[in-house]
């Protein structure tokens, strides 16, 4: 086996395969970074009424809603909407949780983002 490795592989084969690996972990890297600089920003009627930390753990009420955030994810946990869509997604690190009935949106931005919406 290491002589077919050794026959077959070329120089720029190797070259190939470690900038492959440097690219997995930055990757890696980037998305461990990013989940410690998020937030969760809570709009009511397209107006934002909060922003929280993702890193600590909380439980907020809002219009008929309990939001949850644990463990660096967030879940709209109750609502007293009819179809309950926003309970059902379950829990979230990066996808917005919309309940249209009751007009709350909850988004997770990084602070990379905010910088770039601001402007």
């Amino acid at each position: 086996m290491k002589h077919f490795i050794r026959k077959n592989l070329t120089k720029s084969d190797i070259a190939l395969i470690i900038i492959l690996i440097l690219i997995v972990f930055t990757m890696l890297f980037y998305f461990f970074l990013s989940n410690s600089n998020q937030h969760v920003e809570i709009y009511y009627a397209d107006k934002l009424l909060h922003t929280y930390a993702l890193d600590n753990d909380r439980v907020i009420e809002i219009e008929d809603m309990i939001i949850e955030i644990r463990n660096g994810k967030v879940r709209v946990k109750e609502s007293d909407c009819k179809r309950q869509i926003c309970v059902n997604q379950g829990w979230s690190r990066n996808l917005p949780i919309i309940c249209a009935p009751n007009k709350v949106a909850v988004v997770i931005r990084s602070k990379q983002d905010s910088i770039l919406i601001t402007r």
